[in-house]
């Protein structure tokens, strides 16, 4: 253990030379979009509002409303508005939560963002401070190239249950899409009339999920030029040895 620190320490020597290289290039590329994957999923912060009115007879009219906030990590079912809308019974209001929301994508999507951030970050430093010592170790190579494989493939995982996550957030949070003013026993009653007032902006999710493909795109597009660092395709492109010539045979 000793010796290879001792190794790596004198192998340490700084460059950006590998920058200007794929598999440099590539992997800040990859550090950056990562940034944007989790950070455009945990930047919203919206509410929705609905007005309840409740009309008891001719002239008595009173309007309710009701705010709820959507906020990372989308747990909807935690977020609740307080029921009987028109009255107030004896044994005081209960809670009434949302149908359904998408926390376990969400947080399953930004983990892997923030776990391919912390290795491009480790990876950068091992490129530009041990790019020899990198180069040289074909244990080091293979594991970097198995690593990103697995990366690969959490990111097209990931992205996927996080788009179909977003579509679940959306409709549960149309009211009139999901059916979430049938659960409210005031909005059924036909002189009362319940509308959803304000929609949450989904905008941000929405290049969330484009940057979550992208990352997968340029990841499996770096497999290649990881590929060729490997001894895998180095024994495979080593040319054929000629067949011996020694005289002694003929």
């Amino acid at each position: 253990m000793e010796s290879a620190k001792n190794a790596m320490m004198a192998g340490m020597k700084f460059s950006i030379e590998p920058l200007k290289e794929p598999l440099g290039f590539i992997k800040l590329l990859q550090f950056i979009l990562s940034i944007f994957a989790f950070a455009t999923t945990v930047s919203l912060d919206e509410r929705i509002s609905f007005h309840a009115v409740c009309r008891n007879g001719t002239h008595n009219i009173t309007t309710k409303t009701e705010s709820i906030q959507v906020a990372y990590p989308y747990d909807l079912h935690n977020e609740y508005f307080m029921v009987p809308l028109c009255s107030t019974p004896a044994g005081g209001p209960s809670q009434l939560p949302l149908l359904e929301g998408a926390k376990s994508s969400a947080e399953f999507y930004v983990f892997v963002g923030v776990f391919v951030f912390l290795y491009c970050l480790a990876a950068l430093a091992l490129y530009l401070l041990f790019d020899e010592v990198y180069r040289s170790n074909t244990n080091i190579v293979t594991a970097d190239f198995i690593i990103s494989v697995v990366l690969t493939l959490f990111w097209l995982i990931g992205s996927s249950a996080w788009a179909q996550g977003l579509v679940n957030l959306k409709y549960y949070t149309d009211f009139n899409e999901c059916g979430q003013f049938d659960e409210i026993d005031d909005c059924k009653i036909p002189s009362n009339s319940c509308v959803q007032t304000v929609f949450p902006n989904f905008a941000s999710l929405n290049v969330s999920v484009i940057f979550g493909f992208l990352n997968m795109l340029v990841w499996a597009g770096n497999l290649w030029f990881l590929y060729k660092e490997t001894p895998w395709f180095k024994v495979r492109s080593k040319p054929p040895q000629e067949p011996s010539t020694d005289p002694q045979r003929i």
